[in-house]
């Protein structure tokens, strides 16, 4: 036999068993227990409503943000530091705070921690809230409140933490250190 005789007959063949295989796949009969093709659909998702409550009053850590420095006045630099001042805001979904009866806790190095409430003055015991120059006693969504309260004479290089302490709800932690050369507005880094 001729190299070109078999590979006709070797082509023939395979092209005969190519048809035969296309032909029987389409003949057969489907596979659902009734002779109908089954339908094949897209997963399912399942969406459920949290179970754990959203709170209705106060604010969750996440919620009350440090929104500028934190800022430290000194009227004598060699003495060190004696105002403390910044603003905090809310998320655009967390529930008003009474400032009233919010607390601010601020401790420095070789002193007990001074635990401060609000107040109209400037005080080493109060703080006060202010929108501008308008004193303020909640803060709610959208808004920027000051905070400011006085200070013992911090020095240069010391480490401060302040809390704020909503009536319900986590604290915001803040962490500063004084810088180690003193000006009149001093930025707590």
């Amino acid at each position: 036999m001729s190299p070109s005789r078999l590979f006709i007959k070797t082509f023939s063949v395979s092209l005969a068993l190519v048809v035969l295989v296309l032909i029987s796949g389409c003949t057969t009969a489907p596979s659902g227990s009734d002779g109908t093709i089954p339908v094949t659909s897209q997963p399912l998702t399942t969406v459920s409503q949290s179970t754990v409550p959203s709170p209705t009053s106060g604010a969750t850590g996440a919620d009350i943000q440090l929104r500028s420095n934190i800022y430290g006045y000194s009227s004598n630099p060699q003495v060190g530091i004696d105002t403390i001042y910044f603003s905090i805001g809310l998320t655009s979904q967390a529930p008003s705070v009474d400032l009233t009866r919010t607390e601010v806790v601020f401790s420095a190095p070789g002193a007990a921690p001074i635990v401060l409430t609000h107040g109209t003055k400037d005080s080493t015991t109060t703080f006060r809230t202010t929108q501008g120059n308008n004193a303020v006693t909640s803060l709610s969504p959208r808004d920027e409140v000051e905070i400011r309260f006085r200070v013992t004479g911090v020095p240069a290089g010391s480490k401060v933490q302040i809390e704020v302490k909503p009536p319900a709800g986590a604290v915001l932690p803040i962490s500063r250190t004084v810088p180690a050369t003193l000006s009149a507005v001093n930025i707590l880094n």
